[in-house]
């Protein structure tokens, strides 16, 4: 149930975001000076990479993003949370939610370019057995798609080709000249 507090909430966990941010930047350079120094890192990278996850949506999170790194980024705070994969419609959903701005001229419309986008980029997600997508990094152990072989000429293309080869070049057509015939200079005799 909605509470008028809701968007303070909001705010404030934005916040949070941002400050465990600069955290994360503080631990890396922390990181960065041990190794320098010839010392072990004193902070994990997946800690570092965990505190500064939106596990949240606000009605901003994905407004003016690009599609892929928009579903990409849902995946994620999904993991986060321990949800793991969604379905395409969970997906389409949260994101919608999360004010991204479809171009489609209607949800269903959207929804069958989001999966057609699912499906063509399965370097970035994996659709498992179930039916639902994940990112292909989660799983890498996974068969990887086969990579497709360059596409054979058709065949009408190839005997076309066969043809013209077989065709004897003509000559260039000569240049006519144009013949003019002039009157004779006779006089025309009356009778």
């Amino acid at each position: 149930m909605p509470s008028e507090l809701d968007p303070a909430i909001a705010t404030f966990e934005r916040r949070r975001e941002q400050a465990l941010a600069v955290v994360a930047d503080c631990e890396r350079t922390v990181n960065t000076l041990c190794k320098e120094a010839g010392y072990p890192p004193r902070y994990t990278e997946t800690a570092i990479n965990n505190a500064t996850k939106v596990t949240q949506i606000s009605d901003d999170t994905f407004y003016g993003q690009k599609q892929t790194p928009a579903m990409r980024m849902y995946l994620d705070m999904r993991k986060a949370q321990g949800l793991g994969p969604a379905t395409a419609r969970e997906i389409y959903e949260a994101i919608k939610s999360g004010g991204y701005v479809f171009e489609a001229k209607d949800a269903e419309t959207a929804l069958v370019g989001m999966r057609a986008l699912l499906r063509t980029q399965p370097n970035v997600f994996h659709r498992l057995p179930q039916g639902t997508w994940g990112l292909t990094a989660w799983y890498p152990d996974a068969k990887k798609p086969k990579e497709d072989p360059k596409p054979k000429k058709k065949k009408a293309t190839a005997k076309k080709a066969a043809a013209k080869s077989r065709l004897p070049l003509l000559p260039a057509p000569r240049k006519r000249e144009r013949l003019v015939v002039e009157p004779s200079e006779s006089p025309v005799e009356d009778e």
